[in-house]
């Protein structure tokens, strides 16, 4: 297929990025009376702390009056099995849901999961204060007949994603009530890192989180509390870690803390993290371990670095960039900015201007394409087929592992802290044996390096990046100064 599309050079995008409106197709094909006997089961299931969630989230739906709920809880304490348990109960009993999460990967776990920003058409060009979704849509209608939200890594959302998608409700239901009087469930943990800021410090930070809007208080806290996965050493593990999210490890204010030496580096992070990986052959184990790093430069670097370990030669693709209005049209400033200074520029979740593969080497998606099928923001693949136009790629994990997909370039846009909008067309993937703490959020890896040449500098860096692990033995940290920083922003916990 790949060979047949390149010959005729095919555009997969028109298949790839059209709109399925999967929302107004939520439950067809869904068999309502298994799903209730699922969710019955499950139910049985869940643990004290979990059922005492599920029943008052049941009892606000049945009483028809709405109710905002958050579970809070780190990895491992069921909140996954929480949502399956309500998305279940809730289909049998003849209602509709709306799962979504913040991120494609989070998204991608749940029922039909889409994304936060996609669903509810948030305007990311105004930092999510406003949605373009019009009232009198045909998707405003569906979206007024759901039952219940669910809303999954709710913490790394801006809090204006919460108040826009709160009038949203109101405005297509007509009822001034919070969400429109929908049951609302957002879930997440607070340890981990907060949203994005492009500027701004800490104090910026914790503003912009949810618990500092005016709808925080209105929601009804539960935590789990008990792990549900982990027994043993690995569970003695992630009580360690929880400590560290917690802000008890580490010097007050800096968080300044010592290596332990078990699990520092001794000189060559690369090789220790990968060793003969890059030349087996064995994809699943390589995509099994990474290096995470605070920022984005140093990311980029330990990629090509890693890239150049492995045999054969790379292939290079080189992005052709240009200056656009808002609308998308080329804009005439060539003196102003140059094809050369915009070909410089590798902003944040955007791709290289020069691109290097190697078959077997493995990268990220950084779109949501289709979120459904697993092809969203974060998604790792291995490059098995490189050609001009278009990279055959195998899935290395989740519902999706073993399956090839073809990926071609597309047009991605960045305008932030730019004085203009910058085009990009190139492949919308990142080399991925590096990728920085934030986009690792997540991931599960069997061996992590942490390479610290810049120190952490946000809340909950270091908790996530230590737990993308289940076991201490799988990580290694590499610190020129032998210090690591546990930033915790102790307001977010309170």
């Amino acid at each position: 297929m790949m060979d047949r599309m390149e010959a005729m050079n095919g555009d997969l995008k028109q298949w790839i990025n059209k709109d399925y409106r999967r929302v107004d197709r939520r439950h067809e094909g869904v068999d309502i009376k298994k799903c209730e006997k699922e969710g019955a089961e499950m139910r049985k299931q869940l643990n004290p702390e979990q059922s005492e969630a599920v029943e008052a989230i049941l009892d606000a739906l049945e009483s028809g009056d709405g109710g905002l709920f958050f579970l809070d809880g780190p990895g491992g304490s069921g909140k996954t099995f929480v949502y399956n348990c309500l998305a279940n109960i809730v289909i049998g009993k003849g209602l509709t849901i709306l799962p979504m999460a913040w991120t494609g990967i989070a998204a991608s776990l749940l029922p039909n999961g889409r994304t936060v920003v996609s669903v509810c058409k948030l305007d990311t060009n105004n930092f999510c204060k406003s949605s373009m979704l019009k009232p009198n849509s045909t998707l405003a209608k569906i979206l007024a007949a759901i039952s219940i939200i669910l809303w999954d890594e709710a913490p790394m959302s801006p809090k204006a994603s919460l108040e826009t998608i709160d009038q949203l409700f109101r405005d297509i239901t007509q009822v001034n009530l919070p969400f429109g009087g929908k049951v609302v469930v957002l879930g997440g943990d607070f340890r981990q890192v907060l949203p994005v800021m492009d500027t701004g410090g800490a104090d910026e930070q914790v503003a912009n989180c949810i618990k500092r809007s005016y709808l925080w208080n209105q929601f009804q806290v539960f935590h789990l509390k008990t792990n549900m996965r982990l027994t043993g050493g690995a569970l003695q593990w992630k009580n360690e870690l929880l400590e560290i999210g917690d802000g008890k490890v580490g010097a007050p204010v800096s968080g300044e803390m010592g290596i332990p030496d078990s699990l520092k580096s001794h000189g060559d992070l690369a090789e220790e993290v990968f060793g003969d990986l890059l030349s087996s052959g064995d994809v699943q184990k390589l995509a099994k371990v990474a290096i995470l790093t605070p920022r984005n430069k140093e990311a980029l670097e330990v990629n090509n670095s890693v890239l150049d370990r492995m045999p054969g030669t790379a292939t290079v693709y080189l992005s052709l960039d240009e200056v656009c209005h808002k609308d998308g049209t080329v804009l005439n400033d060539s003196l102003n900015f140059t094809t050369e200074f915009l070909n410089q520029m590798t902003p944040s979740g955007m791709p290289p201007h020069e691109l290097r593969l190697k078959k077997g080497a493995i990268v990220m998606l950084l779109r949501n394409l289709d979120v459904k099928n697993s092809l969203c923001n974060g998604t790792r693949f291995v490059i098995e087929k490189m050609g001009a136009r278009i990279l055959q790629c195998k899935f290395v994990s989740g519902p999706r592992q073993g399956d090839s997909v073809l990926i071609p370039r597309i047009k991605l846009n960045y305008e932030k802290r730019i004085p203009f909008t910058m085009s990009r067309l190139q492949f919308p993937i990142r080399l991925s044996f590096a990728m920085t703490i934030n986009k690792s959020q997540g991931q599960t890896f069997e061996k992590i390096g942490l390479q610290l040449t810049e120190p952490i500098f946000s809340h909950g860096q270091l908790y996530v990046a230590l737990s993308r692990t289940t076991t201490k033995e799988g990580i290694r940290i590499e610190a020129p100064s032998g210090k690591m920083n546990n930033v915790v922003y102790s307001e977010v916990l309170q």
